[in-house]
């Protein structure tokens, strides 16, 4: 078999083999402690262990499935069971968030439905995981036109109306404040 880093530094990784259907590669979380997220206590109490079947990137084009041992905590200040937090693995999610981004990039180059086909991702979840991740973009392309008005730019519209012809016209420009 042969050894490969994964890229994802908060696992390490257990056991790796190579299936009919890919590489089933076993990981577990490098950190031994979490934070409750009722409270904010820090445990290092475990629960129980629970494994998840997530798809990660491929390697030499045969698909990657990480097997996640999720440690389940119990809160000693709140007595509350939660699961560990993934960076790298959204809650409720069966992919990878880097894979999430690849299979967005495809889908910006190609369609949904071809995508969807070549990689054996059923098509309205492929569908849910662009949408989502375009709707991310945009908000991030929203705060970063609102961080150049907060800069110093400053949004100027003119207003002109005519009467006869029942016509609105708007000029947008921006432009820095005069001192």
């Amino acid at each position: 078999m042969l050894s490969i880093s994964l890229g994802l530094p908060e696992f390490k990784v257990i056991k790796q083999e190579l299936l009919s259907y890919g590489y089933a590669i076993h990981v577990e979380k490098t950190e031994t402690q979490e934070r409750c997220p009722h409270c904010g206590f820090a445990t290092s109490s475990v629960h129980d262990r629970r494994t998840r079947k997530v798809r990660d990137l491929a390697i030499f084009h045969q698909p990657v499935y990480l097997f996640v041992k999720v440690k389940r905590y119990r809160c000693w200040n709140c007595s509350q069971v939660f699961s560990a937090s993934l960076e790298s693995i959204q809650p409720n999610q069966h992919y990878t968030n880097r894979f999430c981004e690849y299979l967005y990039e495809l889908c910006e180059g190609s369609t949904i439905q071809e995508v969807s086909r070549k990689h054996r991702i059923p098509y309205t979840t492929l569908e849910r995981i662009y949408y989502s991740i375009a709707s991310k973009k945009a908000k991030e392309r929203q705060t970063a036109k609102g961080a150049s008005f907060q800069e110093g730019m400053v949004l100027s519209v003119n207003y002109h109306f005519i009467s006869e012809q029942k016509s609105h016209f708007f000029a947008h420009s921006f432009r820095k404040p005069s001192p």
